[in-house]
């Protein structure tokens, strides 16, 4: 016979015993008052490209597990002590965000919600249906945590925690279980933090995060646009657009402005999964190294994190720019190769890149590529190696 019903206490405590810290629950109904702001982001194509293309089913958790009676959603610091004390090393280096400094949140949340669900078959003695949802599920994982009571969307777009700020990976459970609401004395002496009710927006007036976007992607509070989002583009297939390469800076995937400057994030509770334990070549990785390193070489350093999934080609793609931003003279030697290769994306950076670090004495390599290149928008890329030497000729023929 099927188990109907646990109740909310013992979910937090089975959640803490597998190193969930923050849990929370809620009936695993549909979620339709979300639909128009939904179907308004993808109506005005603000949507990365990433997620769900079905807004009906990102709200609708039976859509995932038909006769699904609850949810459980958790949230996961990644912030550690060691993660506060990492410096950046010597060299050309560029920066990562934080969340791909440790293993692959996906790999570690996935384990953990496992192992979780085979602690509630335990706990009640008998066969549960569940639902593993991180990240690349239908639902809407935000949303899922609100309804949770794990904390609230701030005006960044991020779920903000009481305890671990907006430095949390979400992810969920779909359970046919019932789960009966935790009383106020239980979660008082459980510590239960997680499941105490929350503000729907502490923000209050603050703005910090709209005004330190360094593409201005949050176009007002609560409203992102991913198409012009660092944290996509650095993920995004295909050429970098132009219009946001110097904004790039150093970076090499990812974006953490709008987290750093919340308020919100000055917390001084920190995570301890092990998992989590950050590198110094993870967050600030040597540029030149990058460009040196082979596809397979380059996924043997990087492959466990989550920034591996787009694979080698956008991280060489994003050194070129930010190579290109940094004005590394040094660099040089290793960004005229990308001229020849055979990805047009690479070899378009790789000729922004030089005109960044030094137009005057790399023109003549562009210009050589520009020649024999057959792309398009490519060859519109080095057009100004041939502007140059068409300038210099006309002068000295006059």
């Amino acid at each position: 016979m099927t188990p109907t019903s646990i109740t909310a206490l013992r979910v937090h405590q089975l959640a803490q015993e597998v190193g969930l810290p923050l849990v929370g629950c809620a009936p695993a109904s549909a979620m339709p008052e979300l639909l128009p702001t939904l179907e308004l982001y993808y109506a005005q194509g603000r949507a990365s490209g990433f997620e769900h293309p079905v807004a009906s089913e990102r709200v609708a958790p039976q859509e995932l597990l038909p006769g699904a009676r609850a949810l459980i959603a958790v949230a996961l610091p990644y912030r550690t002590s060691e993660t506060t004390s990492i410096r950046r090393p010597k060299g050309q280096r560029g920066l990562t965000s934080t969340y791909i400094w440790g293993e692959d949140y996906h790999r570690v949340l996935h384990d953990k919600l496992t192992l979780l669900s085979e602690r509630l078959s335990q706990a009640v003695k008998g066969d549960v249906r569940t639902v593993t949802c991180v990240d690349t599920s239908p639902l809407l994982d935000r949303a899922v945590a609100v309804k949770a009571g794990l904390g609230w969307i701030g005006k960044n777009s991020c779920l903000i925690t009481e305890a671990y700020g907006s430095w949390v990976f979400l992810g969920a459970l779909l359970t046919d279980l019932e789960i009966t609401e935790m009383t106020e004395t239980e979660a008082f002496a459980s510590d239960a933090s997680a499941l105490a009710p929350l503000h729907l927006d502490a923000c209050g007036d603050c703005t910090l995060c709209l005004t330190a976007c360094p593409t201005g992607a949050l176009r007002e509070p609560y409203v992102l646009d991913s198409q012009s989002c660092l944290s996509y583009l650095t993920q995004a297939k295909g050429t970098f657009p132009e219009p946001y390469r110097a904004a790039l800076g150093k970076r090499l995937w990812g974006c953490d402005t709008c987290q750093t400057v919340c308020p919100h994030n000055k917390v001084s509770l920190l995570g301890d999964e092990p998992r989590f334990a950050p590198a110094a070549e993870l967050a600030y990785p040597e540029l030149r190294d990058v460009l040196r390193l082979s596809r397979r070489a380059l996924m043997k350093r990087y492959g466990h994190t989550a920034g591996a999934w787009r694979g080698a080609t956008v991280w060489k793609r994003n050194a070129l720019i930010a190579l290109g931003n940094m004005r590394d003279h040094a660099a040089v030697e290793d960004i005229v190769p990308y001229l020849e290769d055979p990805r047009p994306e690479l070899r378009s950076s790789a000729a922004w890149a030089l005109e960044r670090i030094d137009p005057m004495h790399t023109r003549e390599f562009v210009y050589s590529a520009w020649q024999k290149e057959l792309d398009k928008q490519t060859k519109a890329e080095m057009a100004w190696a041939a502007a140059h030497v068409g300038d210099a000729t006309t002068a000295r023929d006059g």
